[in-house]
């Protein structure tokens, strides 16, 4: 596959990329698959096998291939245009890792791996991908050749011989371990370390009424990480306190499916179905997250309140005053007075 081809294919997709708020995921993905299999010359490959091809043969980095895989997952589960500023960004993304998967270096010396260079030519140092074994040793000195054999240490080593080796030996293998180690923390930080950190910053975003920008990083880490539950809690509670009652059960319905044993997760869709007037769905819900957490006030307190709404009034003071100081007590001034019974001894008029 000529540089020629592939760049084509880019500038191609460059104009759907930037006209992304008139073409659907689907053909976003379809535009950025073209340009992949342009790089390598592998129409046959698509999905997630095309990114993870790109991503071997170095043309990509770990961030772009989670893009890229991101991108294909959303078109995967939707037909429509980016609605929200985390599918935008998931969009900017991905086009910035197409602009990455095309080398400086010419396409042909990456199709020429998958044998589209005539039969019996030599590969050439200039020709050979830097990850294709033995491209690091001298031209014709391949592994087995008779330059090889003579570059080779002596099959024997005397002793004095190995003195001097042995200040570069352990050197070399501590340099190893230490390469190895700092990759480990790299694939961590990527996989785990990122998240979590974008995570805690979201939180403290909407803690301190950054509401837009929190909302913005947990839809995108809802798409990253779908199974993980935390991020669609807060975009219920989000959505919930925008009055959007039916996006906010959808997103925690996910979320106690994701994390049945999450006390939180129950409690968040407790909270939607009593405000959406279902108390006795709250109240089962209201119960669960209190076996999950017998210390959680608030599903105490508000496990109070669905009693009132039910009609309980002999169970919904004790789980309020159980519960303490809140918002759950002002369900107390909606309880009906209790009626004034009549005296069993009468009053004597005085004489």
């Amino acid at each position: 596959m000529s540089a020629h081809s592939a760049r084509a294919a880019l500038d191609a997709a460059r104009g759907i990329f930037a006209a992304s708020d008139r073409h659907t995921a689907p053909q976003l993905w379809q535009s950025a698959q073209g340009v992949l299999q342009s790089v390598i010359g592998r129409p046959e490959l698509t999905g997630q096998a095309l990114v993870s091809e790109v991503r071997q043969l170095g043309l990509i980095n770990l961030a772009d291939a989670h893009a890229l895989v991101a991108l294909a997952a959303w078109a995967d589960r939707s037909t429509g245009l980016a609605e929200n500023e985390a599918e935008r960004i998931l969009v900017r993304e991905a086009w910035m890792a197409l602009e990455h998967a095309i080398p400086e270096a010419p396409i042909s010396s990456y199709a020429s791996a998958y044998g589209s260079a005539p039969a019996g030519t030599p590969p050439t140092s200039a020709a050979q991908p830097s990850w294709a074994p033995g491209a690091n040793a001298s031209a014709g000195a391949t592994f087995g050749s008779p330059a090889a054999a003579s570059s080779a240490p002596p099959p024997f080593v005397g002793a004095d011989d190995h003195r001097p080796r042995r200040r570069w030996l352990w050197p070399a293998v501590g340099a190893g371990v230490l390469l190895v180690a700092l990759g480990g923390v790299a694939a961590w930080w990527f996989t785990t370390g990122k998240p979590e950190r974008e995570l805690a910053d979201a939180v403290t975003a909407y803690q301190r009424g950054s509401r837009e920008v929190a909302r913005s990083t947990f839809a995108r880490l809802a798409m990253e990480r779908p199974d993980d539950a935390r991020p669609l809690i807060y975009l219920g509670r989000i959505t919930r306190e925008d009055g959007d009652l039916g996006r906010a059960r959808t997103f925690l319905t996910n979320a106690v499916r994701l994390a049945p044993e999450s006390a939180v997760a129950a409690r968040e869709l407790a909270g939607i179905m009593l405000a959406d007037g279902q108390p006795e769905i709250a109240r089962r819900f209201y119960v669960r997250a209190i076996q999950l957490d017998p210390e959680d006030r608030m599903a105490q307190g508000f496990l109070g309140c669905a009693l009132v709404r039910l009609g309980r009034f002999d169970e919904a003071p004790r789980w309020i005053q159980r519960a303490g100081p809140g918002e759950w007590q002002q369900c107390l001034a909606s309880m009906p007075a209790p009626p004034v019974m009549p005296s069993p001894y009468p009053i004597s008029p005085r004489r």
